[in-house]
């Protein structure tokens, strides 16, 4: 339990674009008028999106959700600001975490925690003085698929497993419809883009339902035609060791594909799960081949949005754990930074003891 749970009543957003612009309007339809929204921001973009990235003509955002601009973290925590939203680029998110922890806030942060680890000894030490609430916003863990996968392997619905094949591929130039696909902070090195992090999702579930490698390879690069200066096209393989021997779990991505592809598929001793994503539909296969479970959930997308920000909000003001704390949210990162060094150095990382626990 944590000890510091206060009462939400002013927020701050760092960086409100199509993931901060999501963040809040789930917040305020779940709080409304309760809470009162400060922003530190660059850019100051007046346009507001939908739940489709779409820009909402006449209307602009410091109004439509009455945010108070401020021009530094200083001055938010000054005027009371506890509960920290932390969606600007990646490359930016440590110079934004590191002062919020000292200034006691509660922090919910968008992966990947950052663009590299360097600094998360610092983030540790505040973290064990100042006993923050930091929730990572790996939203996919709410998933109904992935949630139903979790409960079939931990009851060993397909035995042993024997090998994971997950994919995520998509054209990164239709993520945004508001921005140039150039500009995003996804296809900038300086703004810590690239595949691997971007598409971390994967990595993140794969480690929340299969742990921590113990070795990782990974081939790719910047393949395709695409104007940007980072990586595009990768796949990982990972080794996982077990009684059976070392299981090889691997990851696809790309920036490319149409349509876009977004599954998973588990081989077992006795059988196999397959789950799509973007369909949301799981099925479940038996040692001959024959579909013993399916299910196709009712899901729209934001729910994972809405069920990861009230868990939040829980965290925040009845003191209780974090289920995607620091410690959760930096195993996906160790595991991509793995994958990135072996990607240039093209030879095998093995992840230590220490990191993996």
């Amino acid at each position: 339990m944590k000890n510091n749970e206060h009462k939400i009543q002013k927020v701050l957003f760092v960086g409100l674009g199509g993931i901060g612009q999501r963040h809040l309007r789930n917040l305020k339809s779940i709080k409304g008028e309760e809470i009162q929204v400060f922003a530190y921001r660059k850019r100051n973009a007046q346009f507001v999106l939908n739940n489709r990235l779409e820009i909402i003509e006449d209307e602009e955002l410091n109004s439509k959700y009455a945010i108070t601009c401020v021009s530094s973290l200083e001055e938010a925590f000054e005027k009371g600001v506890r509960t920290v939203f932390i969606c600007n680029p990646t490359s930016l998110h440590m110079e934004v975490l590191l002062p919020a922890l000292e200034a006691g806030c509660s922090v919910f942060i968008e992966k990947p925690i950052a663009a590299g680890l360097e600094q998360f000894d610092k983030v540790e030490t505040l973290l064990q003085k100042n006993n923050n609430v930091v929730f990572v916003g790996y939203q996919n863990r709410y998933h109904p698929c992935i949630k139903k996968a979790k409960e079939l392997i931990e009851c060993h619905a397909v035995g042993d497993v024997l090998a994971v094949y997950a994919e995520i591929g998509e054209c990164v130039k239709n993520w945004h419809k508001y921005e140039n696909y150039r500009d995003m902070y996804a296809c900038r090195k300086d703004l810590g883009g690239g595949v691997i992090v971007t598409q971390i999702h994967e990595l993140d579930y794969l480690y929340y339902l299969f742990g921590m490698p113990q070795t990782v390879y990974a081939v790719g690069g910047k393949l395709s035609d695409l104007d940007i200066d980072v990586e595009d096209v990768v796949d990982i393989l990972m080794g996982y060791e077990t009684e059976r021997g070392s299981v090889p779990v691997s990851v696809h991505q790309d920036y490319i594909q149409v349509p876009p592809r977004r599954s998973c598929r588990i081989i077992g001793t006795k059988g196999k799960l397959e789950f799509d994503l973007l369909t949301s539909e799981i099925v479940q296969y038996d040692e001959q081949g024959t579909s013993v479970y399916k299910e196709q959930f009712e899901f729209e997308r934001n729910d994972m949005f809405l069920e990861e920000m009230k868990q939040f909000l829980a965290c925040v003001e009845t003191g209780e754990d974090s289920p995607i704390s620091f410690t959760e949210g930096k195993q996906s990162l160790v595991m991509a930074m793995a994958a990135k060094e072996s990607m240039q150095s093209g030879q095998k990382v093995v992840i230590k003891n220490e990191v993996r626990g």
